[in-house]
């Protein structure tokens, strides 16, 4: 009649559940890709926002200290180097797949109001109001005010 081969059995269900424990890890990886990506898109955005913030209120007030700016834009070169590192890890099939993402998302910014220009011949700048002060916190070295997410004091350039 029907013999069952326990042996050839238990080979196949360890062979499925390899495969499974494959596909899983292969599934954590990638969602810890991405998870990783977009922390540091965040840390880049917001250093950005800082470096453009920073040079606003000195340009401002008149001043200059180009070393506190330079701390910023290295603050920002390091954020936009393990970025890289992240894509470098990742497989063609999720670089394709974030590049493709980051595209459509440049393509969704550009709207063609900026594109327009005025009868005088300017672009157009959407007004929005920026935000540059929020929470703040003192500097641990000078006890001056800064920004709640400053990376660095605007005063003393100490790092936060």
């Amino acid at each position: 009649m029907f013999e069952l081969d326990i042996e050839m059995l238990k080979e196949q269900g360890l062979q499925l559940m390899d495969s499974a424990k494959k596909t899983a890890q292969d599934l954590a990886d990638k969602g810890k890709n991405k998870l990783d990506l977009l922390n540091q898109q965040a840390r880049l955005s917001k250093a950005q926002r800082q470096l453009g913030a920073l040079v606003y209120s000195l340009h401002k007030a008149g001043e200059e200290n180009p070393a506190l700016v330079e701390k910023y834009i290295d603050a920002v070169a390091e954020v936009e180097k393990a970025i890289e590192e992240i894509k470098a890890n990742m497989t063609e099939d999720e670089r394709a797949e974030v590049e493709a993402q980051e595209a459509a998302e440049a393509a969704a910014e550009e709207t063609p109001a900026a594109e327009e220009e005025t009868a005088e011949g300017e672009e157009e700048i959407e007004e929005e109001p920026i935000q540059l002060r929020g929470e703040t916190k003192t500097c641990p070295v000078c006890k001056a005010e800064v920004d709640g997410d400053a990376l660095f004091c605007n005063h003393c350039g100490a790092q936060q």
